[in-house]
């Protein structure tokens, strides 16, 4: 039976050569991956591989976050599949780290990897259910789908655990909220977004339009 560590090592090869063989004709040129550690001693060896780890991380996550809010579909694929290597190679050094389970389950989302994207996503949630991150990134999966009752499930325990303050959380919870027909706490999400986020005068006109809403509670079901 293959382990997480054979699994994440074979995917990383496929990875590598698929963007070996996509690199020449790449419209977008990003910088190369870090060189390998320099000789020395083993204590020194040591101390680099731990900041090299560190290093590919934070170059990971850079890469993560300019790929999720790019515009462009080219730049976007760049980005992500430049993230997802390293990624992926953490996690054969790691394979119990949730944080980077969602974040590679968020990129193969992005990427139109359905199966994987929820593997993934799935992993990082079950290996720490009480982070709000990899919540975040579940709900949001469940959300692009339509899905609004497991969206409200992990948007909640992203709240619940830490997220409350965030504004994209409150909008979303309100959002999931609304389309599922509860609209008292649909009312009360939009009014705590709008409070985050003062300038955005829809929300409070969001809030008004919705308080004209006929709401008779025994009549409100989930489906």
């Amino acid at each position: 039976m293959l382990t997480h560590k054979t699994i994440n090592l074979y995917v990383v090869l496929v990875i590598v050569l698929t963007l070996a063989v996509n690199g020449a004709s790449a419209e977008y040129e990003l910088d190369a991956l870090p060189e390998g550690l320099t000789s020395g001693s083993e204590s020194e060896n040591s101390a680099k591989a731990v900041d090299n780890v560190v290093s590919d991380e934070e170059e990971a996550d850079n890469y993560f976050y300019a790929g999720m809010q790019a515009d462009d579909k080219n730049l976007k694929e760049a980005y992500l599949s430049k993230a997802l290597v390293k990624y992926m190679l953490l996690l054969s050094i790691n394979p119990n780290n949730a944080s980077i389970s969602a974040q590679v389950g968020a990129i193969h989302d992005s990427l139109g990897h359905q199966r994987l994207a929820k593997e993934y996503l799935f992993r990082g949630v079950s290996l720490e259910p009480f982070n709000p991150f990899p919540n975040y990134y579940f709900a949001e999966y469940y959300f692009a789908k339509k899905d609004y009752e497991n969206a409200l499930r992990y948007f909640q325990a992203a709240y619940d655990n830490g997220y409350s303050s965030f504004y994209e959380v409150n909008l979303k919870l309100a959002t999931v909220y609304e389309r599922l027909g509860d609209i008292e706490k649909a009312k009360l999400y939009y009014g705590a977004a709008a409070k985050l986020n003062p300038g955005f005068q829809a929300l409070e006109s969001k809030v008004k339009s919705l308080d004209k809403v006929y709401y008779n509670k025994e009549e409100y079901h989930r489906y």
